[in-house]
């Protein structure tokens, strides 16, 4: 079975769009939703016009946004067999994960909203099956695994060539089964095989496999895509997405990434403290926060030296040290008045 070429390669479009998927390889799992802001601000000092104050203003997270990790956190801990077999559609398969219940055994899923909202979503179709009288965990999985799918495709659809040929739905059927579609850019054809048969054997291991016909046409998609990329650009590509990974390991943790199956899913509890952290800093001065360092390694190389500047950039939500900071504080503050 051989791939009709139509027209000329779109070698910019294809350069493009593996471009696009980096940005939402670092935006998909993003969970920053639109800060909350504090009105009250310190007065930027004249005394030294040359380095001014910063200005101090709280920028947390909502509130509701916090709970939602905590929500998260409790399905995953009330309910794992939910998402043992739930495919995870943000592309943490990068980093070995196998499901949404992977990516709740370390803090990845706090900084994902991908993962979160399977995970609530999921729960929320189970409890009311629970209160209709029957639990069905495959139907509750394959409602929420049906619904992101389809978005992912449709998506997938949009951004990838020759997507109405038949070996181009064979892709969209084969590889959206477990995980987001992979890049064609990502390997040169001839080094796509290794990754071919690890795909393979992932999907007959979980039972995902399909007819041989639609993977025979959607590995001929992949390397016939992948034959229009300049080498250049898939070495770009290459090393784009290694600095990505890793930039998404040190801002999340090395715990985030390769989980061990036996690894148990988070306790709820650091959540649950977070969010109250969190809840407690809001009734805090913006001065005090903006003049309290920060011990938290995350935060101070990332260039956040102050409590503010901590949960300002969200890296207080995975931080221990953070959250311990903002406790003290809290107590210091209840004794002085």
């Amino acid at each position: 079975m051989s791939l009709k070429r139509t027209g000329r390669p779109a070698w910019g479009a294809i350069k493009v769009l593996a471009i696009c998927v980096l940005a939402c390889t670092l935006l998909a799992c993003s969970s920053a939703p639109a800060a909350e802001e504090d009105t009250t601000v310190n007065a930027v000092s004249d005394s030294n016009p040359v380095q001014p104050k910063p200005v101090s203003q709280k920028q947390f997270p909502p509130q509701d946004h916090l709970n939602k990790i905590v929500a998260a956190y409790n399905v995953a801990n009330e309910y794992p067999a939910l998402l043992t077999e739930l495919p995870c559609y943000c592309p943490c398969e990068l980093y070995g994960h196998g499901g949404v219940i992977d990516c709740h055994r370390s803090q990845h899923a706090a900084m994902c909203n991908i993962c979160m909202d399977e995970a609530i979503e999921v729960g929320q179709i189970y409890q009311l099956q629970l209160a209709s009288g029957e639990g069905d965990i495959e139907s509750a999985q394959g409602q929420v695994k049906d619904r992101y799918r389809r978005a992912l495709v449709a998506q997938t659809a949009e951004q990838f060539p020759m997507m109405n040929t038949q070996q181009g739905q064979a892709f969209l059927q084969a590889c959206s089964d477990c995980h987001q579609p992979p890049v064609p850019a990502l390997h040169l054809p001839g080094d796509w095989d290794a990754s071919l048969a690890r795909m393979e054997q992932y999907a007959r291991g979980k039972g995902a496999m399909q007819s041989e016909q639609v993977w025979q046409a959607a590995t001929e998609y992949i390397k016939m895509i992948s034959a229009q990329v300049p080498a250049s650009t898939v070495a770009q590509y290459r090393q784009s997405l290694e600095t990505t990974v890793e930039h998404l390991k040190h801002a999340e943790g090395d715990a985030a990434y390769y989980p061990s199956v036996r690894d148990p899913v988070l306790d709820p509890s650091w959540a649950q403290r977070m969010a109250a952290a969190y809840n407690a800093a809001r009734q805090l001065p913006a001065e005090v926060l903006a003049s309290t360092p920060t011990n938290c390694r995350e935060c101070l190389d990332a260039g956040n030296s102050t409590i503010l500047a901590c949960l300002n950039s969200m890296q207080a939500i995975t931080c221990e040290t953070a959250i311990e900071e903002v406790e003290k504080l809290v107590a210091e503050q209840g004794q002085d008045q």
